[in-house]
């Protein structure tokens, strides 16, 4: 067994519970394709359709173009993430069936790398669990993750470049997981 670290935002976990992982979506990617954001105009929620919809109704304030940004860069983003993660779903799929699937994985760390991962987690109170791992475990360079186009050509060739283990020149290695991970250590973290 793999002895390997996940950084959970939930507070109640047990030693020796197991969690079973690969077989239904994890939230990361239950988030991406659940995202749906309202925006607020003149204090009245609506979809960003509608926004758009009544944008000829906004003056070009600095406040106004200011907030149109800011929404407009944030869902750009998430779109991007959407798009990422299909893409590499699909090359997964198609090129290594044998990698397990990041829309239903576990992310797992060794000791050394949970500096970095729990900055992802600022500002919020998390665990670390300590897992003993009996499953398929895949190493990747999220290097080749930056969610920064739209281009499903680019994040094929970069989900080559993924699944295939290639690490860059200042990689940050992430893991993940399919299969029973057995919680063996709880820890937490502010």
């Amino acid at each position: 067994m793999t002895t390997m670290f996940h950084i959970s935002k939930k507070l109640d976990w047990e030693i020796g519970e197991i969690l079973t992982c690969g077989k239904e979506l994890n939230p990361f990617w239950r988030a991406c394709i659940d995202y749906n954001p309202l925006t607020a105009l003149n204090g009245e929620k609506m979809s960003f359709f509608e926004l758009f919809d009544r944008c000829t109704d906004l003056e070009p304030t600095e406040d106004n173009v200011q907030h149109l940004y800011n929404n407009l860069k944030n869902i750009s983003t998430e779109c991007a993430f959407y798009i990422r993660e299909q893409v590499f779903e699909d090359v997964r799929k198609m090129y290594y069936p044998d990698k397990p699937s990041r829309q239903t994985c576990l992310w797992v760390s060794e000791a050394d790398q949970l500096p970095y991962w729990k900055t992802m987690a600022s500002n919020l109170e998390r665990t670390i669990l300590t897992l003993d791992l009996d499953g398929v475990l895949f190493r990747g360079d999220d290097y080749w993750l930056k969610a920064n186009t739209f281009s499903s050509v680019e994040y094929a060739e970069r989900a080559h470049h993924y699944w295939s283990g290639e690490m860059s020149d200042n990689p940050h290695i992430e893991y993940i997981f399919h299969g029973n991970a057995t919680i063996t250590n709880i820890m937490n973290i502010h």
